[in-house]
């Protein structure tokens, strides 16, 4: 038996399907679903809002969302997509309204520049659409998390990036609670129904996790992995990293159409397997027990 084997599980539900040339979701549906993913097990609710929208109707909506959710479920762990905008913090612009409004439970937050690769008709990644911040930026966000004491889920899609989080993890100037999410580059691209492409970062397999974990040797910083672009419960990280002591994110939106599931089946569908490992699974208040401490709660 591991060190690991007693450690609860935290699952996230990444809700929004994201799926080229369908229908965006409603808010209510968004509510419906972060809903469903917490019933089901889930802590932490990852979802989008309606990208056509101004900055601040953008926030109201996302505002509205995790009022709803929080109301439901008030200690889960909620965090939005960033805003239409050209600087850090048009991107951002709903953090602070939100923290305002009681609602801001966690900040989003994609340290380096990751470039997603494209195919063109000749099967070649000749395109690409790039994602992140840069460093200086998110030294910014984080000094943002640090005031308003909240959490940041920091994605990691490429290795290097991860030394930048490690760096700031050693100097103890993460806030409490924050975790590192491990993305995996799967087949297809994000937002098309299995479209190829070339993706980025790691393939998900157990050797490119070890990778990760040896730049995380020493850490006591709570990791999950995700497989965007693909099923993660189909891959052999999954386990490997329930094993290995990590956290989970399921959910339709980094599937690219790889399943039939919904978001409430992926994350019951993660909760057996969490049970197959032997580990016990986090509700949303352990969840906040285990990443901050009983003394952090905070209530809407």
């Amino acid at each position: 038996m591991t060190s690991y084997q007693n450690t609860p599980v935290i699952l996230e539900s990444a809700v929004t399907p994201l799926r080229k040339g369908e229908p965006l979701l409603s808010t209510e549906q968004m509510i419906n679903e972060g809903m469903a993913s917490l019933a089901a097990g889930a802590a932490i609710v990852h979802h989008h809002h309606d990208f056509r929208q101004s900055r601040s109707d953008a926030t109201a909506q996302i505002i509205r969302i995790e009022r709803e959710l929080l109301q439901a479920y008030p200690d889960a762990f909620l965090y939005a997509d960033y805003l239409r905008g050209d600087t850090t913090w048009e991107k951002n612009a709903h953090l602070q309204p939100m923290a305002d409004a009681g609602v801001l439970r966690m900040i989003s937050l994609d340290p380096g520049l990751t470039q997603f690769g494209f195919l063109d008709e000749d099967g070649l990644p000749t395109l690409h659409v790039q994602n992140g911040a840069t460093y200086p930026d998110c030294v910014e966000v984080m000094k943002f998390a640090q005031r308003v004491q909240q959490p940041l889920m920091i994605g990691i899609y490429e290795p290097g990036n991860l030394r930048w989080a490690m760096a700031f993890a050693k100097a103890g100037k993460l806030p409490p609670g924050s975790m590192i999410k491990l993305y995996f580059g799967g087949e297809w691209v994000l937002g098309g129904n299995r479209v190829p492409g070339t993706n980025f970062g790691m393939p998900p397999t157990v050797q490119a996790l070890d990778v990760y974990l040896g730049l995380m040797e020493g850490s006591q910083v709570p990791w999950m992995v995700s497989l965007m672009g693909g099923v993660l419960l189909d891959s052999p990280i999954a386990r490997h990293a329930l094993e290995r002591g990590g956290h989970l994110r399921v959910g339709v939106e980094d599937t690219a159409g790889g399943t039939d599931l919904n978001n409430a089946q992926t994350v019951e569908a993660a909760a057996r397997l969490v049970a197959e490992v032997g580990r016990p699974l986090a509700d949303c208040s352990s969840a906040r027990k285990l990443l901050i401490g009983d003394a952090a709660r905070r209530v809407a």
